[in-house]
């Protein structure tokens, strides 16, 4: 027991050193390291920023979010940024999202903020906690979730004007007599709905947990991913996964889901099985490295992934092969954020200051200047 909860520790220390932390002033170790030569927006970015997440908004706006409530707002694709002040709020913003011209961010402290006008302007919203909130879905303007610290997570059905804090039961999939006191909480780190019913959640451990009623009820959906290591010589116990960090689904049926050291998973059936792409390695185009977010660009089926080191990547068969984006050298910061407009058009964000553009659907990225990879 010692030791399983000495993992468990170790683990969680890791984790939460490297994901979206790069959210605390302290460096992780493979993903500060280094400088890059990426022209920076003068006065208003500097290397000292942490943007943490992007979001599309509508035309050629996007709306990044960062350390001590940073908010930078772009209406020409990302080739030139306002800051919105005053801050709505000093906590460390954590992901953002919109509907149309509503967004909502969220972040430390239990921080929730909301705008009306395509994040011109934010108001604080009253979430009820104070745990860190690491990740927001909306499924229209009014229905959204979010998920975050000690098995956290929200919900609200009137655009979050008010806010219902739930604590989600650990699944008992894969978690054996010996380690439940081990495990007595999880951080879900990602969440994604489609529609009001149907959503997803992932974090810790490898856990997947899957809603069809609009969280009044989760099942687990990771099991299949622990018999894929049984498969191959392993045991059937969560301490043997890490953790996936976000979620995605483009349509019911299928979705993907990203984590630790280069883990990659997908399914057809809409979470009924998962089935590994890569984990820790294994597949020699996905590097061994944190993989902090995934989206569909809406381009041909592709794919696109980014995480520590700078690392991004696309695939355009169903996450069956990756091939890295071109991007410009001397980068080795971590890229924690990612957002296509409908036509391709690309930002991506991460420490140090870094904002990288596409209009390839994220084949190719540029810095803020227009000089190519």
């Amino acid at each position: 027991m010692v030791d399983k909860g000495g993992r468990r520790s170790r683990k969680r220390l890791i984790l939460l050193a490297a994901v979206f932390a790069c959210v605390t002033t302290r460096p992780l170790t493979g993903c500060q390291q280094g400088d890059h030569g990426v022209q920076l927006n003068t006065d208003l970015i500097q290397r000292t920023d942490k943007f943490f997440d992007v979001a599309y908004v509508s035309g050629s706006t996007f709306v990044t979010v960062g350390y001590d409530g940073r908010i930078l707002r772009s209406e020409d694709n990302g080739k030139s940024w306002k800051e919105i002040a005053p801050r709505p709020i000093d906590a460390s913003l954590t992901q953002v999202t919109f509907i149309g011209e509503n967004g909502w961010a969220v972040g430390h402290q239990g921080a929730i903020i909301n705008s009306r006008d395509g994040g011109k302007t934010w108001t604080v919203q009253k979430s009820g906690t104070n745990k860190a909130i690491f990740s927001i879905s909306f499924a229209d303007q009014n229905y959204g979730w979010a998920c975050g610290d000690e098995s956290t997570w929200l919900w609200t059905s009137n655009g979050g004007e008010t806010w219902n804090v739930e604590r989600m039961e650990v699944s008992q999939v894969g978690l054996s007599e010996e380690t439940k006191l081990a495990v007595p909480d999880l951080i879900y780190y990602g969440v994604h709905f489609i529609d009001q019913n149907t959503g997803w959640i992932v974090g810790e451990y490898g856990n997947i947990r899957h809603t069809s009623d609009g969280g009044k009820t989760w099942d687990a959906q990771h099991e299949s991913l622990l018999d894929a290591l049984v498969e191959k010589g392993g045991t059937k116990d969560v301490m043997n996964l890490g953790a996936f960090f976000r979620v995605r689904f483009h349509d019911a049926n299928h979705g993907y889901t990203v984590g630790a050291a280069g883990a990659v998973a997908v399914t057809e059936d809409g979470g009924k099985k998962w089935r590994w792409i890569a984990r820790e390695g294994d597949k020699p185009d996905i590097p061994p490295l944190h993989l902090y977010n995934v989206i569909h660009p809406g381009k041909d089926g592709r794919i696109v992934a980014t995480g520590t080191n700078a690392l991004i990547l696309y695939s355009d068969n169903n996450g069956a092969d990756w091939s890295h984006s071109k991007a410009p050298g001397g980068v080795f910061t971590w890229i924690n954020g990612i957002a296509f407009s409908p036509e391709g058009n690309g930002v991506l964000v991460g420490g140090k200051g870094l904002i990288l553009l596409s209009n390839d659907a994220g084949v190719s990225w540029q810095t803020l200047s227009g000089e190519k990879g």
